[in-house]
């Protein structure tokens, strides 16, 4: 009889074992849109719908299709209450229904009625399920519709000449602090740069004042020697020198990146240092338009660059922390070469 309730035992065990390892990593883990121009960004752990909150996993199954999740304390409609969301694929395609959002528990939220996979127009407690589109950016220089602008496109008029202000970052050491490296054309040169530090900027000025013209106005060089080891920052603009408006920024990157980890450019939008040494990224100052009245868009006489802390401490547009390379030393933080100007 032990003998029995031994081998029962390794048995049920064992299939345990094989049901942990066929059940895997949730299958739909990615980035994506939807058809509310919402961003979805999800991780082993997290469900962030960006504006419409964000949910700790904390129970999922892949032949089931969903997931159970507490919402966050903070960033939801209904704070430290239960979730649960369904996914359902038609072909290639996928859908999500957030099936309940305001229950009490983790059980309560499994427990609920799962939305209609059949009808995807109806089934999600009355309305239509909705279509997760996965989302990514272009990619690196020269893949294709890379905006990426090379250091010697005759778009570029002008180049930044004279230097308003430099903030000093963290870990930076003499010889990257020459800001005149900032000035004139870009070079594609890994050390003709102006090193920011860390959390540090550099503010730039122009002969003559940038202008919104047709499509970038502004191209911004970093020195990175491969596509994905990425040093990032923010790009700010003024007619003031005084009130300055920032460039929105997407990032959809989910995890921490080591001192010398890589980045895929395809999940970055609106931060300069996207690209290796030699091509800028381009910036329009139509974007900018009614951001902040106080900032002539047809007179821009000032451009910052705000290196991006790479700790997550930093946040995109949507309230997602920014990863880059962390910890960094000596040429710390952002490496500018140039800012051109496209007129």
């Amino acid at each position: 009889m032990k003998n029995l309730f031994t081998a029962l035992f390794m048995f049920l065990f064992l299939f345990a074992c094989d049901e942990e390892k066929q059940q895997g990593p949730i299958e739909i883990i990615g980035t994506y849109s939807d058809d509310y121009e919402y961003t979805h960004v999800i991780t082993a752990t997290l469900w962030d719908q960006g504006d419409m909150g964000i949910f700790h996993i904390t129970k999922y199954d892949n032949k089931k299709d969903f997931v159970v999740a507490q919402n966050d304390a903070v960033k939801s409609f209904n704070p430290g209450k239960w979730s649960r969301m369904d996914w359902a694929w038609s072909g290639d395609d996928l859908y999500f229904c957030q099936t309940v959002y305001d229950k009490d528990s983790a059980a309560e939220a499994e427990a609920a009625v799962p939305a209609d996979a059949e009808k995807l127009d109806t089934g999600c407690n009355g309305f239509g399920w909705t279509k997760l589109t996965p989302t990514t950016f272009a990619g690196a220089a020269g893949t294709t519709g890379s905006p990426a602008v090379a250091k010697d496109d005759p778009r570029i008029t002008a180049w930044a000449s004279g230097i308003a202000e430099v903030v000093r970052g963290d870990n930076l050491t003499e010889e990257w602090k020459d800001t005149d490296k900032a000035l004139g054309p870009a070079e594609g040169n890994a050390t003709a740069v102006v090193s920011l530090g860390d959390g540090g900027s550099i503010t730039l000025t122009f002969d003559e004042p940038l202008t919104d013209g047709d499509g970038p106005d502004i191209v911004v060089f970093e020195n990175s020697f491969s596509d994905d080891f990425l040093e990032l920052a923010f790009v700010e603009v003024s007619s003031d020198g005084v009130t300055f408006v920032r460039f929105g920024a997407t990032y959809l990157g989910t995890e921490p990146v080591s001192e010398y980890g890589t980045l895929d450019p395809a999940l970055i939008d609106g931060l300069a240092g996207k690209y290796r040494a030699g091509w800028g990224v381009p910036f329009d100052l139509a974007t900018l338009a009614g951001k902040d009245a106080t900032v002539n868009l047809s007179a821009v006489t000032h451009v910052r660059v705000v290196d991006v802390r790479g700790d997550g401490s930093m946040t995109d547009n949507g309230g997602r922390p920014i990863y880059d390379p962390c910890p960094t030393h000596e040429s710390a933080g952002f490496d500018l070469d140039a800012v051109g100007m496209i007129q």
